[in-house]
């Protein structure tokens, strides 16, 4: 369209070039052939000299110009209206241009201005950044990675006007304000170039599958290396519980001793136990590959067992479900079943799957729902943080509660239940998202916009130059989780 648009653009200057020069051409030798008034004399005085005759002016000369005169108008005639013509192509490739101007800016600011990409990554791909924890009165906890999610399905997650309130207005105390309405140091202007770049990085529905079901199975196999009790997990669990104790023991010597590195010194004893407790677990990982595998495949097939019997559940007790045009009423139908405590035997895999979902690793976050409802998870408080305060070493936690609230509401002890009458309503919910200012759920709450929507999103509204309403400019956005995603998660939270 750019290209259509410059080709119009010089078909123009060339034929207003053609016009100007015939006019100067013409002007030239309309002026180089002008002769002084010969006056009326009857005999022509001796200084002066001839002029064409009438036959002669009225003749060839008076043809020519007037074939030049015509020959001009009728390309002015034709060409001027298909040069309008053109015109909304031009304004459309100056569209974008700018486009193409402003997500070039945003990437500058992305990368070197505001620097983004040392929190969310290259490209938007998922990040950390280290911070401070406080306590509720200010005073410092501990410094921790906190995960910055993925950007580059963030437009699959929050309308643009949601993004730019952001932006503008920080989110949960880490992440800072950037506009100047919340005191931040940019303009409106550069938050739209950088929301430019964004669309710009939005990755494909293949790309987000993949990386949800890569979330999941790496959990799921983290779940079964925890629990099962075969040998093969029961050896795995002893040499990854050695390396951890190995690495420990360096790092207290690491903290005794500054710039310390078992690299740079021989013989110390902790150094080469962590070498030969990192050697172990590495032999135990690959010796357990294959069970865990086989142990993961036979749990998915637990699951998918687990979602068909609710189905059959369902339809037993409804045979018009099976009916053309049922289908979601089927879908909700066995999700109640599914969101029953004890409803068959078998369902603990599906909830298990949805726990999983709900606190999925993958993307530094992006597709979990432990992010916002568990304190925590952010900064991997199950892992091993230690407190550094008066020389003590404690738990950052001293329990850690899935689904316990932090940044979005605490989703335990039946609260979704109250909140969302059915299931069916709990997952339209998590499937559009919240709106800021629209109440939603049984007890009417408000909207502030920062719960995000895990369904399909097109945005109608985009921000930017060319766009807006009655521009005709949509985007549309592919979901990140599926509906048997969603639903395996408020199956989790509805029996928390």
């Amino acid at each position: 369209m750019l290209l259509a648009a410059s080709t119009q653009r010089t078909i123009g200057l060339v034929i207003l070039a053609i016009v100007f020069i015939g006019g100067l051409v013409y002007i030239y030798f309309n002026i180089r052939s002008a002769r002084d008034e010969i006056g009326s004399e009857i005999e022509l005085a001796s200084n002066r000299k001839p002029y064409l005759s009438d036959e002669e002016l009225e003749g060839k000369k008076l043809d020519f110009a007037l074939g030049t005169s015509l020959v001009l108008l009728t390309i002015t005639a034709v060409t001027l209206p298909l040069y309008w013509l053109g015109e909304p192509g031009r304004h459309e490739g100056r569209d974008v241009d700018t486009w193409r101007i402003f997500t070039n800016r945003g990437e500058e600011i992305y990368v070197e201005g505001a620097q983004c990409v040392s929190c969310h990554g290259s490209e938007g791909s998922g990040g950390a950044v280290s911070t401070a924890i406080t306590s509720a009165s200010g005073e410092f906890i501990a410094q921790v990675s906190w995960k910055a999610p993925a950007l580059d399905t963030l437009l699959s997650r929050y309308t643009e006007d949601e993004v730019l309130h952001t932006l503008n207005y920080g989110r949960n105390g880490v992440m800072p304000a950037w506009g100047g309405g919340g005191g931040g140091p940019l303009t409106d202007q550069q938050l739209e170039e950088i929301l430019f770049y964004i669309r710009d990085i939005q990755i494909s529905e293949e790309e987000i599958r993949e990386q949800v079901a890569g979330g999941v199975e790496d959990g799921a196999k983290e779940l079964i290396m925890a629990t099962s009790t075969e040998p093969w997990a029961v050896d795995l669990r002893a040499a990854k519980a050695a390396a951890d104790e190995a690495a420990w023991a360096v790092t207290l010597i690491a903290r005794d001793e500054f710039g310390f590195d078992c690299a740079a010194v021989e013989g110390v004893p902790e150094c080469d136990a962590a070498d030969a407790a990192r050697d172990a677990l590495r032999a135990s990982t690959d010796a357990a590959a294959g069970p865990l595998q086989a142990a993961f495949e036979a749990w998915w097939a637990d699951v998918q067992a687990a979602q068909q019997t609710a189905r059959d559940m369902a339809l037993e007790a409804d045979g018009s479900l099976a009916e053309e045009g049922n289908e979601e009423q089927w879908r909700f139908a066995a999700l109640e079943i599914l969101s029953t405590p004890d409803a068959f035997e078998g369902q603990a895999a599906y909830l298990q799957y949805g726990e999983i979902l709900f606190a999925n690793e993958a993307a530094a976050g992006t597709y979990s729902c432990a992010r916002c409802h568990t304190y925590g998870w952010s900064f991997d408080a199950t892992g091993p943080y230690m407190l550094e305060t008066n020389g003590t070493d404690e738990a950052i936690l001293d329990e850690y509660v899935q689904g316990g609230g932090f940044f979005g509401p605490n989703l335990r002890g039946g609260s979704t239940l109250d909140q969302f009458e059915t299931a069916g309503g709990h997952a339209s919910f998590i499937e559009r998202g919240q709106a800021i200012g629209a109440a939603y759920g049984r007890g009417g709450s408000g909207g502030n916009g920062q719960m995000p929507g895990f369904g399909p999103l097109t945005e109608s509204n985009p921000q930017g130059p060319g766009m807006g309403p009655g521009s005709g400019v949509e985007f549309r956005y592919p979901a990140l989780l599926t509906a048997d995603q969603i639903d395996a998660i408020v199956a989790f939270e509805r029996t928390l």
